[in-house]
């Protein structure tokens, strides 16, 4: 009995050996080992939920997987107005410009699009949508765990009864073809288990969704932070936009520099805060595959030779410079011992789809391309004859060619014709939303300006209040800062009446756009700007000022200076 309760009081991560050396003396009950075991590994083991979706979200999408287990995903969105647009994006870092990572990570010309109609998701997936024209994928919340690793991948269901706490952390030191054998086997245990969970094409019994590895350019988008992050953010920051007070530990597991303590393996999946759409560890952790090849930036562009995988994300391993989203690693397919795999390397698979399924798709992708590029013109209005559109012009040679030979060069300028309206009908969108773009931010800089003024002019009131009492030293000192707060109101003055200059010019030029062009353009625009934060509703509000302004511009109303800026000041 002495022995029994000796070995109760002992701590239970010491319980176990404590009574097997018990056990050896002949002083502890027989079952007790048994019992102390049990209990250091019910201790050690983690729950499903902290393998599969430890973090959950109601606007999750959850897929079902083996031994009942799930993944959860998240829904991407990609503004585009037709099947046949796609949204510029420029991947890459910008501080990678002059050093010697440049033709590694220089920031290069890349184009988004997305399969996925709003039709074509399940019922349930839609409530995560945004308003407006987009287009979807999905992308994995987490990266996969070695748990959902095993249960696609075995022949038998894991036992989750007592999970070892390995089963949450990322599955790593496996190969890229691994890891597309993953999505093949994922892919095909939901066509035969559950078949209603991925997207299936309106109209089209043939075509359903599937489960990949992602492009690197979907991986960046998706990292950044997709939908939630506007153009800006993604032309300009290097990582996404963290919550106030927070910094990279908070959102990565990885190696700071000059930190006292460094994760020595991956961490469990959701251990750090999600990026704006969502998703976790994204920076760090473990570094991610993508799709496709990697190849240099050279010039704005991707050079011509494929070489290995493109790795993402960085890992516990990684410097911060290594974590930006932007940051791109090479790692080879195979090394001299076979397929290439790293202790700090796993993945996180998308589900996306065809391009050209069956139903109404292809007759809207024809639809579509009859009428890009048929109504731009790539000549000066004034070269043109009234009311001739070059396209049209060569439709009626057509008609009348006299022979295939004439058709056949007739048809082939038609087709380079058209091409290029298509190019430049792009490129107008593209400068027309920068254009509105910079008069939005142009009324947040003079409203900044006023609102510094005005808290000027508060500490000046109260500042020379102060100093008709003041003597001696203080006296002074209000009398100086007195002197330079005049100075800096002025400056402030200064700056709101440049600012509306310019701003005015910009109004001018948008009163000169195509009104089909402008609303457009806005409509995009305002994608850019979807948060219930100060900044957006600001950003919101301006968009209103500046449609209303180019309203009076196109109408060939005078801008008066003074209402303008009084109604940008307007509360």
């Amino acid at each position: 009995m002495k022995s029994d309760v000796s070995c109760r009081r002992v701590p239970l991560c010491r319980k176990f050996l404590f009574a097997a050396l018990l056990t050896l003396a002949g002083l502890c009950p027989p079952g007790l080992v048994h019992e102390a075991g049990a209990a250091l590994r019910a201790r050690e083991s983690v729950s499903v939920e902290a393998a599969t979706n430890p973090q959950p979200a109601a606007d999750d999408i959850l897929l079902p997987m083996p031994g009942g287990l799930h993944m959860a995903f998240r829904l991407v969105a990609v503004p585009a107005k037709g099947l046949l647009w796609d949204m510029p994006l420029r991947p890459g870092r910008d501080d990678a410009a002059n050093n010697e990572r440049a033709f590694y990570d220089r920031r290069y010309a890349a184009a988004l699009a997305a399969p996925f109609t709003l039709d074509d998701l399940p019922d349930g997936w839609r409530k995560a949508a945004p308003k407006g024209s987009h287009y979807f994928y999905l992308v994995a919340k987490y990266e996969v765990s070695r748990l959902q690793y095993d249960a696609v991948m075995r022949d038998t269901p894991p036992d989750t009864a007592s999970l070892a706490p390995d089963a949450a952390r990322p599955v790593t030191d496996v190969s890229w073809y691994d890891a597309v054998d993953f999505t093949r086997r994922y892919t095909q245990w939901l066509l035969q288990n559950a078949p209603d969970s991925l997207p299936r094409y309106a109209g089209d019994s043939r075509n359903v969704g599937f489960v990949r590895l992602p492009t690197e350019t979907e991986w960046e988008y998706a990292a950044r932070g997709g939908q939630f992050a506007g153009t800006q953010q993604l032309m300009q920051e290097d990582f996404f936009v963290m919550a106030d007070g927070t910094n990279y530990a908070d959102y990565a597991v990885y190696r700071p520099e000059g930190a006292g303590r460094i994760e020595e393996d991956v961490e469990r999946i959701g251990s750090r805060k999600p990026n704006p759409l969502g998703l976790h560890d994204t920076a760090g952790n473990a570094a991610e595959m993508t799709l496709e090849p990697f190849r240099f930036s050279v010039a704005g562009r991707l050079h011509g030779s494929a070489g290995g995988m493109v790795r993402k994300g960085g890992s516990f391993l990684s410097g911060e410079a290594e974590i930006m989203p932007g940051r791109r690693e090479e790692t080879p397919f195979f090394l001299q011992d076979g397929p290439a795999h790293a202790r700090d390397l796993g993945f996180r698979p998308v589900i996306s789809g065809i391009n050209t399924p069956g139903g109404d798709r292809p007759e809207t992708l024809v639809a579509e391309w009859n009428r890009a590029g048929e109504s731009a013109s790539p000549l000066p209005a004034q070269d043109q004859q009234a009311g001739r559109n070059p396209l049209e012009e060569l439709d009626r040679l057509l008609a009348s060619a006299p022979n295939e030979g004439v058709k056949k060069n007739l048809l082939a300028l038609r087709t380079t014709l058209k091409e290029n309206n298509i190019m430049q009908e792009r490129q107008k969108q593209l400068e027309a939303q920068s254009l509105l773009r910079t008069g939005l931010y142009l009324i947040e800089t003079i409203r900044n300006y006023a609102s510094r003024q005005q808290s000027l002019d508060s500490q000046l009131v109260l500042m020379k209040k102060d100093v008709k009492i003041a003597k001696g030293e203080v006296k002074q000192r209000l009398q100086k800062l007195i002197t330079q707060s005049t100075e800096a109101r002025k400056q402030y003055g200064t700056g709101i009446e440049r600012t509306l200059s310019f701003y005015l010019g910009k109004l001018e030029e948008a009163g000169r756009l195509d009104a089909a062009l402008f609303t457009d353009s806005m409509t995009q625009l305002g994608k850019d700007f979807p948060g219930s934060d100060v900044f957006n509703e600001n950003m919101r509000r301006n968009m209103d000022i500046f449609t209303r302004q180019t309203q009076e511009a196109r109408r060939g109303k005078a801008l008066d200076r003074r209402r303008i800026l009084q109604q940008i000041l307007a509360k």
